[in-house]
């Protein structure tokens, strides 16, 4: 029996060790060395990607018909989409190479067809709770934005607050490498009274380029300058700034 095993586990902290006895469990009772099995494992890695240097060798080498059995502990293992389960099993029937699955609802695919009917229909409820995830986080992204919470990359000189709203740093705290609203917007009206963005940048937590970046934007430039901004969500973090009695907010030490 030339037997091939393959791993997954979708998070670097993901234990690979139930797979691995499960697997190995099943080698011994078939006889087969453990020294010789070839082993393919991608740690951390989702199996919504097809993007995995392991899997793709083990494909390359099933193609290539060095095995007469592929062991793996779990269907999802191999892949949570319904395509790419199809393609594969295709490829083992091709090959004459015999699946097996040591914990699953059906145990074994084999090149006449036993258990593939089971194998396709678990890939596409596979495929259907992937797309079920999917609709939620964009339902879940689609409703923060709507209460205006900021999804992105935070801007500089602001911050997210527990709830992820965006609130523009007035005290910041710069031996955490924060950058403070009203540092920006002081730098940004030197800049526009010729100060170089070398010379402004000194002193500050941002980069030059950084600097130089939001000075050229124009619609982040505003953000600082003019505290309004076209985005919902940044508006809205800038209204403590526009409605400050006037004097109150003079420096970035308050």
């Amino acid at each position: 029996m030339d037997c091939a095993t393959y791993i997954r586990a979708s998070t670097d902290d993901q234990t690979d060790k139930h797979q691995r006895e499960s697997i190995d469990e099943w080698l011994r009772e078939n006889d087969v060395d453990l020294a010789n099995a070839d082993r393919y494992a991608d740690l951390g890695q989702s199996g919504a990607s097809d993007d995995r240097k392991q899997f793709a060798e083990f494909l390359e080498a099933i193609e290539a018909g060095e095995y007469t059995h592929v062991v793996c502990w779990e269907i999802s293992r191999l892949s949570r989409k319904g395509a790419t389960l199809q393609r594969f099993f295709d490829l083992c029937e091709d090959t004459k190479t015999t699946v097996v699955i040591t914990d699953g609802a059906v145990e074994r695919v084999t090149p006449d067809g036993q258990g593939r009917f089971v194998a396709d229909v678990i890939g596409m409820v596979y495929q259907q709770e992937r797309r079920t995830l999917i609709r939620r986080i964009e339902a879940g992204q689609r409703r923060a934005q709507h209460e205006g919470k900021w999804l992105g990359q935070v801007p500089t000189g602001f911050r997210r607050d527990d709830e992820s709203f965006l609130q523009p740093i007035i005290d910041p705290d710069h031996d955490a490498g924060e950058t403070g609203y009203l540092e920006l917007r002081n730098a940004l009206e030197a800049i526009e009274n010729g100060e170089s963005y070398r010379s402004t940048a000194e002193g500050l937590p941002v980069t030059r380029q950084s600097l130089s970046n939001i000075s050229r934007d124009d619609e982040r430039r505003r953000w600082y300058l003019e505290a309004t901004a076209d985005d919902d969500a940044v508006h809205a973090a800038l209204e403590p700034v526009r409605t400050a009695p006037a004097g109150q907010i003079l420096s970035p030490s308050g």
